[in-house]
């Protein structure tokens, strides 16, 4: 094993995204539109996770996404709402929220004296700086690379290797990815040659995988695996 450096995912990995979405998401409609219903969140989210697979697929932009989802969320959900407006004020509320798995301030001050991190995360430059700064995390990594700021996306080998480059080209035996998703974190590691560790959050069920299927070198259900993996 031996690892030296780790790439860590933000959202669902680290960061409780799942929460800040809906947290944020309320703001936004209470705003726009002068009331709120629970089932929203559910309805927005579906169309969200859509939007982002097309992303991820390289079907459509970052840009055309930050308001296609709203176009979607729109027409499923009747509200009625300017499309733009709604972007830009949840965008601004997602990027104030500070939402962390339990634990996770506590593994990375273990780790960060032991290893070099990086945080190597898909998203919108402005929300997930926003939300490193509102948690006081930019301090354990030794760099932070956003989709939006390299222009390019897990799972592409290209979005890895400008994390490689960032932290002195490590040998590729040396670096582990750590993420949740089985649509960019690990087939992008796998894709750059890099070990993969697949973290399944409790509220999260364990993928099932094919005969022959690649699979990641890792599965853990906790922090407290993912430390005894790391020895």
């Amino acid at each position: 094993m031996g690892y030296t450096h780790l790439f860590f995912d933000a959202d669902g990995t680290l960061f409780d995204f799942n929460t800040s979405e809906k947290k944020a998401l309320e703001k936004a409609v209470r705003k726009l539109c002068g009331m709120w219903e629970p089932e929203l969140a559910a309805l927005y989210h579906q169309q969200t996770k859509r939007t982002w697979k097309e992303l991820e697929q390289k079907l459509i932009t970052l840009e055309r996404l930050k308001t296609l989802r709203f176009e979607r969320f729109k027409e499923v959900s009747g509200l009625d709402f300017d499309v733009e407006k709604m972007s830009k004020v949840y965008l601004d509320f997602l990027s104030q929220s500070d939402d962390l798995f339990p634990g996770t301030v506590e593994l990375l001050e273990k780790l960060y004296k032991k290893y070099t991190l990086v945080l190597a995360t898909n998203g919108i430059t402005s929300v997930q700086r926003g939300r490193v700064n509102s948690t006081d995390t930019a301090k354990y990594f030794k760099a932070i690379i956003i989709s939006e700021e390299v222009g390019v996306a897990k799972p592409d080998p290209a979005f890895f290797q400008i994390a490689a480059e960032r932290c002195g080209n490590p040998p590729k035996d040396k670096i582990l990815m750590i993420g949740d998703s089985m649509t960019s974190d690990i087939p992008g590691a796998m894709n750059y040659g890099i070990d993969s560790c697949l973290i399944v959050m409790p509220h999260k069920e364990v993928p099932e995988f094919a005969p022959g299927e690649r699979q990641p070198n890792y599965i853990v259900r906790s922090f407290d695996q993912l430390e005894e993996i790391l020895g």
